[in-house]
């Protein structure tokens, strides 16, 4: 490589600096609150962690006004709760109790699980299959997209949808026992 080539790649394109310092292109507050729900779920920002809109916005490359509304998107998934002038914390224990999250999600597999008979279809043989080194968020999104089609079987889509929070939930909280998540959908 030669002098003017070292240079070139040292000088950063306008695309480039809209990707921000985590390296990834964002559309806007979607972007944003998507890479920060991935950072979420794989554990960079453990359960009751404070995130401040500042330290958002300095970490993507974007407005206040984008934080903010990541932080909204966030909230109406359930991954963090926010305060005013307190920024947001990613739920807790004492937000999600790993009992009641349980206690939850076996209702509404039940409540799937009806469904689907009404419907004449069934959960079984639609387990996400977990490969070794997935990631936390890779899992995740496995089951996510389990429960969309699921979701689409059962022609009740709010009940996958309310499955999907309580999975988000699960991980966040109580990631390791996230396969009992993964292993109800096999039955």
């Amino acid at each position: 490589m030669g002098r003017n080539d070292a240079v070139m790649s040292r000088e950063k394109t306008g695309a480039e600096k809209k990707q921000g310092a985590a390296g990834r292109s964002h559309s806007g507050p979607q972007g944003v609150a998507a890479e920060l729900r991935h950072l979420i779920v794989d554990g960079a920002y453990k359960a009751g962690a404070r995130i401040t809109e500042r330290a958002v916005a300095e970490k993507f490359g974007c407005t206040a006004a984008a934080t903010r509304e990541a932080f909204h998107l966030l909230e109406k998934q359930g991954a963090i709760a926010v305060s005013a002038r307190r920024g947001a914390r990613v739920i807790d224990e004492e937000q999600a109790p790993q009992g009641e999250i349980f206690l939850v999600w076996d209702r509404l597999r039940w409540l799937l699980g009806e469904e689907l008979r009404r419907h004449g279809a069934s959960v079984n043989g639609d387990a996400p299959k977990a490969a070794a080194g997935e990631s936390r968020s890779q899992r995740l999104g496995a089951v996510e997209a389990s429960l969309v089609r699921l979701g689409g079987l059962s022609h009740n889509r709010r009940l996958a949808e309310a499955m999907a929070r309580v999975a988000l939930h699960v991980m966040i909280v109580a990631p390791g026992r996230f396969d009992e998540i993964e292993a109800s959908l096999a039955r």
